[in-house]
Parts: C-alpha cells; sequence; structure tokens
C-alpha cells in the first residue's frame, strides 16, 4: 500500500553523491524526499478516507511529520541562508545578463517557502489531531503536493544549473561548509 522509504538514486537509478562537499546534490536528494513524502501524503489522505484512522496509517503520517518538521525546514534554510545569498553575491549590483531575472525567480521562491509552510501547518495540525474531515485533508494535501513538486522542479531546472555553472567549486564546498556547520556538524571541512 503505502511505500514510505525515498529512493536516494536518479532518474536513471544511479545512486546519487548527496553529501555536504556537494551540496547542489543534496538539495537534489532533498528535492526527491520532498516530492516523495509530499506524494506519500496524498496516498496517506486517500487511504484515510477509504479505511480511517489505523496504527499503520497513523506510522505513515507520523514519519511523513516527521521529514516536514525536522528535513524540510532545514533545506528551506539551506537554500536561503547558504545557496540563494551566494548567488546573489555573483552580482550584486545586477548588472549581468539575467541577473535581475535570477533575483526575481528566488525571491518568488522564497515567498513560495512562507506558503508551503503555512499550508504544512494546516496539514501537520490535522495530522496530529487525526482529524476525519477527510476531504478537506485529500484536498491540502494534493495541493501540497502540486506546490512542492512545482517549485522543486524550478529549482532544479533552473536555479541549481545556474549555480553550478556560475558558481566555482571551491566556493560551493563552502556552501557544504557553512551548511553543514549551520546544521550541527563539527567534523566536516572542507579539502
Amino acid at each position: 500500500m503505502l511505500h514510505i522509504s525515498p529512493q536516494n538514486t536518479d532518474s536513471s537509478g544511479n545512486k546519487k553523491n548527496a553529501t555536504f562537499e556537494a551540496p547542489l546534490e543534496l538539495l537534489l536528494s532533498c528535492h526527491d524526499k520532498i516530492k516523495h513524502f509530499s506524494s506519500t501524503l496524498v496516498e496517506l489522505s486517500i487511504a484515510l478516507e477509504k479505511e480511517g484512522w489505523s496504527s499503520k496509517l497513523i506510522t505513515t503520517a507520523d514519519q511523513i511529520r516527521r521529514y516536514f518538521n525536522i528535513a524540510s525546514p532545514e533545506h528551506h534554510l539551506d537554500e536561503e541562508h547558504h545557496l540563494f545569498p551566494a548567488i546573489i553575491a555573483l552580482d550584486p549590483k545586477l548588472t549581468q545578463p539575467g541577473s535581475i531575472e535570477i533575483l526575481q525567480l528566488i525571491n518568488r521562491l522564497i515567498k513560495e517557502h512562507v506558503e508551503s509552510d503555512a499550508l504544512w501547518i494546516k496539514l501537520d495540525a490535522m495530522l496530529d489531531e487525526q482529524s476525519e474531515d477527510f476531504n478537506t485533508l485529500k484536498n491540502l494535501s494534493q495541493q501540497f503536493k502540486s506546490s512542492m513538486h512545482e517549485h522543486a522542479s524550478i529549482e532544479n531546472e533552473q536555479i541549481f544549473p545556474y549555480a553550478e555553472t556560475h558558481i566555482g567549486d571551491i566556493e560551493l564546498r563552502k556552501i557544504g561548509l557553512a551548511i553543514a556547520r549551520r546544521r550541527g556538524i563539527k567534523n566536516f571541512s572542507i579539502s
């Protein structure tokens, strides 16, 4: 029925190198998990509508809640505190072609983070209280999944390739180090 463990492979089935040394791969890996857990949330809402709350579905809801309450906010901070500022720092006066467009896109993505966080707060409360308003839960879950998938796709297809093309390897490793340190990982250094 519900499969909770996200795959740690790319679309070709290859293992991903999701480490702090490769922060863009780390962020891509997070997007895979965000897509997986938001899709599982929709599956859960459909199962709840058919079966009601069971111990198995409560466990699934708890796993989804743990991901979106712990890992997902860290991912937003990774982007907002480390990746986006590094992109903006490439051309702070917005003199290069495409700089204004990329800044507008970053502003849009930050706004979407706020909106998705607000939607998640509603969903989290419904899951926590084991709401039986299954129709609302399903509708909000579908809205959340749609927004998460679209948001991740924009970042995967526009922001990350831009960063990979314009940010040097040393600077990317510095971003990875900053992410690791902000997350409290002390035994990590860049080579």
